[in-house]
C-alpha cells in the first residue's frame, strides 16, 4: 500500500500501463489473495528449480578460459539434461488510435504522460540519429523540452521527452514524453508541449551542444567488468557484433542540423497517442482532456493490479 501513496510510484504504475495495456498488468502481477496463498515451500520449490534450467555463464576477469572452465566443472553443478527456457518478450501497445487514462491522486499538481508506438522495428542507421536527436531535444537542462517547458514558460517543474531505440529485435520504437505542473496549468502545459513536439524549435548553439556532449561522452566512457559483459549482451539482443554506440560516434561527423530536422519531421512529428494523467479529476480540466481523445477513469487498483 505504501507505492500507492507515493507519486512518482503511481507514475510509473499508470505509465506501465499505458505503454503494455491492461492485460500486461494482471499477467505481471500478485493478486493480494495469490500473494497470501504462497508458501515457504513453494518458494523453496521454485529456487531449487533453478538448476534445472539450461544456464549460461559470463565472466570478465585475468583468468585463462581454461582455468575458468576448469572451476565452473568443480563448483557449477547443473542437471543433467537441462531444460532450454524459451524467451519471452514484453509487446507494447500499438497506438493506433488516441486514447486518455486518468487515474486519481491527492495533489496540486498532477502529472501527464504521453505515449507512442507505431511498431516500427531495429534499424541500425538511424542510432546516430535518435540518439542526437534525444540529446538535443529531451532530458537535460539544454535541451528543447527544458529550456521551453521549464525556463522560458514556466509551465512545468519537470519535463522529459525520449525516443527510445529497440532493446532487442523483438522490440520496438516508442516515443514518449511527460511534464509535471501545477493542475491548473494543464491546458496551457499540454498545449505547449504538444507545440514543441510537433514544431521543433530550432538551433545551432543548442545543436552544437548536444553533439558535442555525445562525442565526448563516447571518447571517455569506458566497459569495463559488468558494463562489458551487458555491453556484449546488448549487442547481441540486436543482432550486432559490435556495441550501438560505435555506431552513433562514427555516424556523428556526417550528421547537421538538417538531419536533426529530418529525425523529428521522420520519428516524432505527428504520432497519434495514449495519454495519461495522475492527478485530481475534481481539480482537473476534464474538458480540455476530452479534446485529446475518449476518457478513462482508472482507479490505483487497475494501474497498480492490486
Amino acid at each position: 500500500m505504501v507505492a500507492k501513496q507515493t507519486q512518482s510510484s503511481c507514475e510509473s504504475a499508470l505509465y506501465n500501463y499505458i505503454m503494455n495495456g491492461p492485460q500486461y498488468v494482471k499477467d505481471v502481477t500478485l493478486t493480494n489473495g495469490q500473494v497470501m496463498s504462497v508458501t515457504s515451500d513453494e518458494l523453496l520449490a521454485k529456487v531449487k528449480e533453478f538448476l534445472g534450467y539450461a544456464q549460461e555463464v559470463l565472466y570478465y576477469g585475468p583468468e585463462t578460459e581454461t582455468l575458468v572452465k576448469e572451476i565452473l566443472s568443480d563448483v557449477h553443478r547443473t542437471a543433467d539434461n537441462p531444460v532450454k527456457l524459451e524467451r519471452k518478450y514484453v509487446t507494447m501497445r500499438k497506438v493506433t488510435e488516441p486514447a486518455v487514462y486518468v487515474a486519481p491522486y491527492d495533489s496540486r499538481q498532477f502529472n501527464y504522460i504521453q505515449f507512442s508506438n507505431r511498431g516500427e522495428a531495429f534499424d541500425k542507421s538511424e542510432a546516430g540519429n535518435i540518439e542526437l536527436f534525444n540529446a538535443y531535444f529531451g532530458g537535460g537542462m539544454n535541451t528543447v523540452v527544458f529550456q521551453e517547458m521549464r525556463e522560458a514558460r514556466a509551465l512545468a517543474y519537470h519535463a522529459s521527452a525520449y525516443l527510445s531505440t529497440p532493446a532487442t529485435l523483438k522490440d520496438e520504437y516508442s516515443f514518449y514524453a511527460e511534464i509535471g505542473s501545477q493542475n491548473d496549468k494543464l491546458v496551457q502545459a499540454v498545449e505547449a508541449f504538444d507545440e514543441i513536439i510537433n514544431d521543433m524549435p530550432v538551433s545551432e548553439a543548442g545543436f552544437d551542444i548536444a553533439k558535442s556532449n555525445i562525442e565526448s561522452t563516447l571518447r571517455t566512457q569506458r566497459s569495463v567488468g559488468a558494463r562489458a559483459l551487458n555491453s556484449y549482451l546488448s549487442a547481441r539482443d540486436l543482432g550486432l557484433t559490435e556495441p550501438l554506440a560505435k555506431t552513433v560516434f562514427e555516424s556523428l561527423g556526417s550528421l547537421d542540423i538538417n538531419s536533426l530536422v529530418a529525425t523529428q519531421q521522420k520519428w516524432v512529428k505527428d504520432r497519434t497517442y495514449v495519454y495519461g494523467i495522475l492527478g485530481d479529476p475534481a481539480d482537473l480540466d476534464m474538458d480540455f482532456l476530452k479534446t485529446l481523445g475518449p476518457v478513462t477513469n482508472l482507479t490505483l487498483e487497475d494501474i497498480f493490479g492490486y
